[in-house]
């Protein structure tokens, strides 16, 4: 069910509710009725600019809703209510779909930017988010130079995880980029510095909040706290120094990175949204636990909370922290404590792997990560 769907965001005439609008509304409705796993015990997730595809409504509920706030920004591409992300259409499938399937770094764009909006069909940059989008894609699909197997995109993205999976400096990755800027040819595009590749990557980066923090670990400048210019219950100036132009250095940050867009991160990419109902999916042998939702935990809270239950699509999360001495024992002295969370829809093999767990927060700047990790957890919650 595809068509021209600015009726979407053109709600009212005048003062009162659009007769497209509603007409309209009826047939999504209709639609969304019509499509697996979308109505629930007669209830489904409501797209309207308040809800945001997040809460279980009762259809007529959903009609009202949608009359009187409309729907969520750039909801053109159905995907809560039955329609699947990126459809080609018969005439383009062909050289596109190949050429996405051999090039990952396509996909991994496509997907970063799935849940902004409706990404196909364009023809022109109608909003600014579709120009990140399409550098990123451009960036993909552009040659280091002519005859390069590597695209911008991947060269940037290789040399990136390098970076994180040895741990080298910002030095040290500026000297390796320029070296390798050096041994292309000159029309090369490779970035010789960590910076020009940082921000070339920036696209595809996920939300992060710098929160103050106090180093005696009583409180979070956060939230109704933001503004306070002291700690509550030390009593100690919020800044270690204070300038005249307002660019006051506080004592402690913390990095905090929301949850939110890291799941749904992975239910933008396909192979792992399937996944994501493995533990609702996949039969296992009676008395046997493989996974935690075998255990009475499990169980117990599908019970107590069902209407969380009754969506395999709900997130499970475990919370973990350890402290570790990341230099050792004849090191500097010196012990950081991650915060991890767990996705537990993912099957076994999976859920527990590096590249699957969550950070909530980066507290590795902090003198004292153990004495702060009672306020910083509040972020969790």
């Amino acid at each position: 069910m595809r068509d021209n769907r600015e009726w979407m965001y053109n709600r009212l005439e005048g003062k009162f509710l659009s007769p497209t609008f509603a007409h309209k509304v009826g047939e999504f409705i209709a639609f969304a009725t019509t499509q697996d796993n979308v109505v629930l015990d007669g209830m489904m997730k409501c797209p309207c600019a308040k809800c945001r595809n997040i809460p279980y409504q009762d259809i007529d509920n959903v009609k009202e809703h949608l009359y009187k706030s409309g729907f969520k920004p750039n909801y053109f591409q159905w995907v809560y209510h039955g329609e699947l992300r990126f459809l080609k259409n018969s005439q383009s499938a062909g050289s596109t779909s190949t050429e996405d399937a051999s090039n990952p770094y396509i996909s991994m764009v496509q997907d970063a930017f799935a849940q902004e909006g409706h990404l196909e069909d364009i023809e022109e940059e109608p909003h600014p988010t579709f120009k990140k989008f399409f550098h990123m894609l451009k960036a993909a699909q552009e040659p280091l130079y002519d005859g390069s197997k590597l695209s911008l995109l991947a060269a940037a993205a290789r040399l990136a995880n390098i970076k994180c999976e040895y741990n080298i400096s910002i030095k040290g990755v500026d000297d390796v980029a320029s070296l390798m800027r050096d041994m292309c040819p000159d029309e090369s595009k490779m970035s010789d510095s960590f910076s020009k590749t940082k921000k070339l990557l920036a696209g595809l980066e996920l939300p992060h909040q710098r929160i103050h923090v106090c180093p005696n670990g009583c409180m979070l400048f956060w939230k109704e706290h933001k503004d306070l210019k002291e700690y509550l219950y030390c009593k100690g100036s919020r800044y270690k120094t204070i300038m005249e132009n307002g660019n006051n250095s506080p004592h402690s940050v913390l990095i905090y990175l929301p949850i939110g867009p890291r799941l749904q991160r992975l239910y933008a990419t396909k192979s792992t949204a399937e996944k994501m109902r493995w533990h609702h999916d996949n039969p296992r042998a009676h008395g046997l636990m493989s996974h935690p939702s075998d255990g009475e935990a499990w169980k117990h809270l599908d019970k107590e909370y069902e209407s969380f239950a009754v969506e395999p699509r709900n997130v499970r999360l475990g919370l973990c922290t350890d402290g570790f001495s990341p230099f050792g024992k004849t090191g500097r002295q010196y012990s950081c404590w991650p915060v991890i969370l767990t996705p537990y829809n993912l099957p076994p093999s999976l859920c527990m792997k590096k590249t699957f767990y969550v950070s909530k927060f980066d507290n590795s700047r902090s003198k004292k990560p153990k004495r702060e990790s009672g306020c910083v957890l509040a972020t969790s919650y």
